[in-house]
């Protein structure tokens, strides 16, 4: 009886403080270096359009977000640098990206499982988004759906996910064409 009230005691930390949801999850395989995915971002209760674009992620830390409707802008992570394009403006604004991570739920996909699922089990702390919520099918993320900073619920469904195939670097570039500006 003790030896079994040991193990109960040393395993259960592991069952308590782990995220199981994320262990058959192939964006967090091992063996996973890229990903490029479509998706649609709609809102709940919201006379909003949806959002539509393309992801693309190459491990460790390049990410970059193109969104197409309703209009055209791109988010890219390169290292610790976020660059904001906004091409109506004609305007790149610089970020480091420790200073707006929590801002931009699609970084999620940056964190590694063990920083995503402390953010899960904590996201009811976040200022900007909380409730999240990940839904699989045979082990390919299919949404993220999470409650913004205004309440307002969101869902975020992924299509057309690649895994492992190559990406050219050059698409972690921001369009120097824009006019930067930078904010730290």
């Amino acid at each position: 009886m003790l030896n079994k009230l040991f193990l109960v005691f040393l395993f259960l930390p592991f069952l308590v403080f782990t995220c199981p949801e994320l262990n058959n999850l192939n964006i967090y395989g091992q063996s996973t270096k890229t990903i490029s995915l479509d998706y649609v971002q709609s809102f709940e209760g919201k006379n909003k359009s949806n959002i539509k674009g393309q992801v693309f992620f190459e491990k460790p830390n390049f990410f970059k977000i193109v969104t197409s409707k309703p209009s055209k802008t791109e988010l890219i992570v390169n290292n610790q640098d976020v660059y904001r394009t906004d091409y109506e403006l004609n305007e790149t604004i610089k970020y480091k990206l420790k200073n707006i991570e929590s801002q931009i739920p699609a970084l999620l996909l940056l964190k590694s499982k063990k920083k995503l699922c402390n953010f899960l089990k904590n996201s009811e702390r976040s200022e900007f988004i909380s409730d999240v919520n990940l839904i699989s099918k045979n082990k390919i993320l299919k949404t993220i759906s999470y409650k913004d900073q205004f309440g307002v619920n969101t869902q975020i469904n992924f299509i057309n996910i690649n895994l492992n195939e190559e990406l050219d670097k050059k698409i972690f570039d921001y369009n120097k064409k824009t006019t930067l500006l930078i904010l730290n």
